[in-house]
């Protein structure tokens, strides 16, 4: 490890503090949300919205199920991405990742459906799973979603979204649902350990994660301390799931989890590719407006998934 930020990204935090946009240490579960909210609008503002994005709901086990649509500008997509973004479980909302998607879908030529899963503590483990798990296996038995029709399928997301993501892989594999094309995975959190090397990188640039932010996150999502694959799929059976891409940032405190995950998976015979990106930290996706290094990095994995899928 380098141990050196990259330069645009120390920026990018360097103008969020500046600008009173990092949320403040010790506020209540309602002040962080609006700040990250906040922070999400200022770091979005020229973000361009695809013509035919919109809002809708997927039918769930407890409530309809938010959902945000993005098809791509111009012809019939190749497939559709099912998402689920990051927070920790108890933080984020659809139009907190409408910049990162909107490039994705430009970049690659694919489909995105954006689910707004429960948050935690509001809805603790498993609603979020099994909303995921539930919108997943209705869009696919359907062969799309709103009037949009596709034949293949990936699952992806960011920290608490790829546990989500992951752990729905699982699911949708042992209920015999068609299989899944392909698991786009950015910097993902996939078992509750927090005493590994990489965490010792925690708040590295003055923006990310922290082991005791991550063990605050456990306690909210989980209040009854669950350990089943659900919650750690880093530990569960990994056969027979999809080719998968696995984006972690050099000085993420997940690195040690996401290079395990790579491992497991190369183990139970999945078609695994790792990549780490120098000088990243976690949670950058969402800076794509405001660090070329974050949208090269999309554009990056945008090109590996349209290879995947035509």
């Amino acid at each position: 490890m380098s141990g050196a930020v990259h330069p645009q990204v120390a920026r990018v935090a360097a103008l969020l503090r500046g600008a009173g946009l990092v949320p403040r240490e010790g506020a209540d579960i309602e002040t962080v949300r609006a700040d990250l909210e906040r922070l999400a609008a200022f770091a979005s503002a020229d973000s361009v919205p695809l013509p035919g994005e919109r809002l809708l709901s997927v039918p769930g086990p407890g409530r309809a199920v938010p959902c945000k649509l993005y098809p791509p500008e111009d012809g019939a997509p190749p497939g559709l991405l099912l998402y689920c973004h990051g927070g920790g479980f108890r933080h984020g909302t659809l139009a907190g990742w409408d910049a990162p998607l909107r490039q994705l879908v430009r970049d690659s030529g694919l489909a995105v459906l954006s689910i707004e899963y429960a948050l935690a503590p509001e809805y603790p483990f498993p609603a979020a799973f099994e909303e995921v798990v539930a919108v997943a296996s209705q869009v696919m038995a359907e062969g799309g979603v709103a009037g949009l029709s596709v034949a293949r399928f990936a699952l992806g997301g960011d920290s608490a979204g790829a546990n989500l993501a992951l752990a729905a892989a699982l699911a949708l594999r042992d209920a015999g649902v068609e299989p899944l094309a392909y698991l786009l995975l950015f910097y993902g959190v996939y078992a509750k350990e927090t005493d590994s090397a990489s965490w010792r990188l925690g708040g590295v640039g003055g923006q990310g994660l922290s082991a005791a932010s991550m063990r605050e996150y456990w306690r909210t999502y989980l209040p009854d301390d669950d350990s089943d694959w659900r919650v750690q799929p880093l530990h569960g059976d990994l056969r027979g799931l999809p080719a998968t891409r696995l984006v972690v940032g050099e000085l993420d405190p997940l690195l040690d989890q996401n290079r395990a995950l790579h491992g497991e998976l190369e183990n139970a015979g999945v078609a695994s590719e790792l990549v780490v990106a120098p000088g990243l930290i976690h949670g950058v996706l969402r800076f794509n407006e405001l660090a070329s290094v974050v949208r090269d990095l999309i554009a990056e994995e945008a090109r590996a998934l349209a290879r995947f899928f035509r």
